[in-house]
């Protein structure tokens, strides 16, 4: 018996809902419906920074579709059923890798999809360990944590979009000429990007360049910007530091006149106000790093990127 398009999403619906159920994801999720862009056979981004950069690169020729929604973080995500069908009909699936999409294996399994290629961006980069300081008082396995947040380094971001311009002309080889094309602008707005922020962080006087955050997603942009990187106030998603660990992070924003927390809206500020509290200095709760953002021109990697860079240089002058 074949099934059509609509009967086979709504089979694997029901399996995948089994699967996912039996292997233990539970717990609230955000839910939606199949995009008409999987079923017709395009590429399946996990996040949506990765999926900017995706349509980026195909524009209008190749359909794109994100798993992890918008302002959720994929360190955390709690996969539903939809994402199994998704990546079933996906021609090509673009992951980050380096240990961010812990919960994917399990869903390309289910999917079982034969026609998917996977593309796994961060391979062949040299991904750098938790920037936490041994000081921290972070265990070794917390210290030995990648850290996979290589795309807020634009000229890493760079590397990714030549890797996803291979990757859509071997799949879509129809549409090469259309992909080179944006690869060849979205390689130049990512240079003029890179320029902009090397120009906004100049205006930082070097003794305030330093940055203290609740989730260490910065190691690769303070790296490239002269930022000394401080740490996080978790030492690995979801793991809040002890009363030691605490206090140790007070200290190192005391004795680095640190000028404000970084912190980001998809995760609790409490322990951010905490530490900003004791040290003395003030929160930043509006960067967007894993996720793209809802107000508007954040939909994009250089309008989440501009909206960063601005309060963070906002945040280290105070």
């Amino acid at each position: 018996m074949i099934l059509d398009s609509r009967t086979r999403a709504a089979a694997l619906l029901s399996c995948a809902a089994f699967f996912l159920c039996a292997c233990g994801g539970s717990g609230s999720r955000q839910t939606a419906t199949v995009s008409s862009a999987t079923v017709d056979g395009g590429v399946v981004a996990t996040t949506s920074v990765l999926g900017a950069l995706v349509r980026s690169v195909a524009g209008g020729a190749v359909p794109v579709d994100t798993l992890v929604p918008v302002g959720s973080s994929p360190e955390t995500y709690e996969p539903a059923p939809q994402d199994v069908v998704r990546l079933s009909h996906a021609r090509l699936v673009v992951l980050n890798g380096a240990g961010l999409e812990v919960w994917l294996e399990k869903l390309l399994r289910a999917a079982a999809s034969q026609q998917a290629s996977i593309l796994v961006l961060s391979d062949g980069i040299v991904v750098s360990p938790s920037s936490l300081p041994a000081a921290a008082g972070r265990s070794q396995s917390a210290r030995a944590f990648l850290n996979p947040h290589l795309w807020l380094d634009p000229i890493y971001a760079q590397a990714y979009v030549r890797r996803i311009q291979t990757a859509l002309v071997r799949q879509f080889p129809a549409q090469a000429r259309v992909i080179n094309q944006n690869t060849a602008a979205e390689l130049a707005r990512l240079q003029q990007l890179h320029r902009w922020i090397q120009a906004q962080i100049a205006t930082v006087p070097p003794s305030k360049r330093a940055m203290l955050t609740f989730h260490d997603a910065w190691y690769y942009f303070d790296k490239r910007y002269g930022i000394r990187d401080l740490g996080a106030i978790e030492s690995s998603p979801g793991k809040e530091p002890s009363a030691a660990e605490f206090a140790a992070l007070v200290d190192r924003a005391k004795a680095n006149h640190v000028r404000a927390i970084f912190a980001e809206p998809e995760f609790s500020r409490k322990l951010a106000d905490q530490l900003a509290a004791s040290a003395g200095t003030k929160t930043v709760i509006d960067l967007y790093d894993d996720s793209l953002g809802t107000e508007p021109g954040m939909d994009s990697y250089e309008g989440m990127m501009h909206h960063d860079v601005s309060a963070i240089v906002a945040g280290l002058k105070i």
